[in-house]
């Protein structure tokens, strides 16, 4: 239906002057927002982003919700239809509000590739906070400590017979042979920092912020095991006689060669592993699963009911969106996604008032300044202030 017709409509039904056919055709329409359907499905995500941002348009200037001065008074809508419209107009305009949202973020995502991590822009917050950028700490054998975030290519050290070196940007441990006693490095992430590391084996791991992973610098003939903190994406080497295992917490992660992707940030309620390619099996206390491509399993952090549930339709785009260089959001609440850049701009967020219940979609790049990050978010009810190294949310 054209943007026009349903704007001629929703005015027509909002002061009472319909017709049956009318009234039916708005009635269809908003059946379209509860559940869009195939025209839904049909559409690419630029169409969606687009009828999306339309139709929120059209609702918020209906309802008055741009400008309050020009809302519609009650007694203008006769009684049968202000019911009508608390239970249905009102629902509809909830939901656009959410899938505005994400509208707006993907589309200013499009019309913006230029976003970079300039200091300064017109229209951005009185004060800022730059983007994460690679950088980590790794922590030798002897406990001491390397900062890798300024060391260009070369060997960094030696740990036994393994040498240590970066190449490429990323850490690279190449292995001369067995080791006699078992040595164990420690890269760790601080917030605003992520990190690539290349294990003895030739498996691949991404960190992102605040995370940490511990490894043998050369891995024995029976196993390949480590264990991390926070967030990482793994592409383990195949290797059949040497399984390669990810221990976090009280949950472990069995592979022989695969891509998967464990979020074990505390605080988040649960250990999440999400399967892109291969096979794992994800192991608790009490029970275990194996997981398919595009399948998530989900540990339960509190200790009294640690359940593990399989979630069969993992959003993958928005698991991986860290790696590939963006934040996702998807019908996400406003503690997670305030956890998201508190980690990524190294800041601390403080709620003045009470948590707002909004929710937030879409796509944004991770190399943009939070100015614009918050920006965006802020198409909701919430409002943003940055002071010093404080994320302040206000309602």
């Amino acid at each position: 239906m054209d943007n026009s017709i349903i704007q001629s409509l929703l005015d027509r039904y909002l002061s009472g002057t319909c017709s049956e056919k009318e009234l039916r055709e708005v009635e269809e329409w908003l059946r379209r927002i509860d559940n869009p359907g195939n025209e839904w499905t049909s559409m690419n995500d630029r169409a969606r982003a687009a009828w999306m941002a339309a139709l929120y348009r059209d609702i918020q200037h209906t309802v008055g919700l741009d400008n309050p001065a020009e809302r519609l008074p009650a007694a203008v809508i006769p009684l049968y239809k202000r019911k009508r419209l608390l239970f249905r107009l009102a629902g509809a305009a909830a939901v656009m509000l959410i899938l505005g949202t994400g509208a707006y973020l993907w589309l200013q995502h499009q019309a913006r590739p230029d976003i970079t991590r300039n200091e300064s822009r017109s229209g951005s917050l009185k004060n800022d906070a730059l983007p994460g950028r690679d950088g980590a700490i790794l922590t030798l054998a002897d406990k001491q400590q390397v900062v890798l975030d300024s060391l260009g290519d070369g060997v960094v050290t030696t740990q036994g017979k393994t040498t240590v070196l970066i190449k490429n940007g990323q850490l690279v441990y190449a292995a001369a042979g067995p080791e006699g006693a078992m040595l164990y490095n420690t890269m760790t992430t601080p917030r605003g920092r992520q990190y690539r590391l290349t294990l003895p084996d030739g498996s691949g791991v991404w960190l992102n912020a605040a995370s940490s992973i511990t490894y043998p610098t050369a891995f024995s003939a029976k196993e390949r095991t480590v264990s991390i903190t926070g967030e990482a994406y793994f592409e383990v080497a195949k290797d059949l006689a040497r399984p390669f295992r990810v221990k976090v917490n009280e949950m472990q992660v069995d592979v022989l060669g695969t891509n998967f992707n464990i979020n074990a940030y505390p605080g988040q309620g649960s250990i999440r592993t999400t399967l892109l390619k291969g096979s794992v099996k994800v192991k608790s206390v009490q029970d275990a699963v194996t997981l398919q491509p595009g399948q998530q399993a989900s540990l339960s952090a509190s200790p009294s009911t640690p359940l593990l549930r399989v979630r069969s339709d993992a959003d993958i785009d928005e698991v991986m969106a860290w790696k590939n260089g963006f934040f996702k959001f998807n019908d996400t609440d406003i503690r997670t996604v305030m956890q998201q850049l508190e980690r990524w701009y190294d800041l601390e967020v403080v709620y003045e008032g009470p948590v707002p219940k909004d929710h937030f979609g879409g796509k944004l790049p991770r190399d943009a300044n939070a100015s614009e990050v918050l920006k965006a978010l802020e198409q909701t009810q919430v409002h943003f202030r940055i002071d010093g190294k404080k994320l302040i949310v206000m309602p």
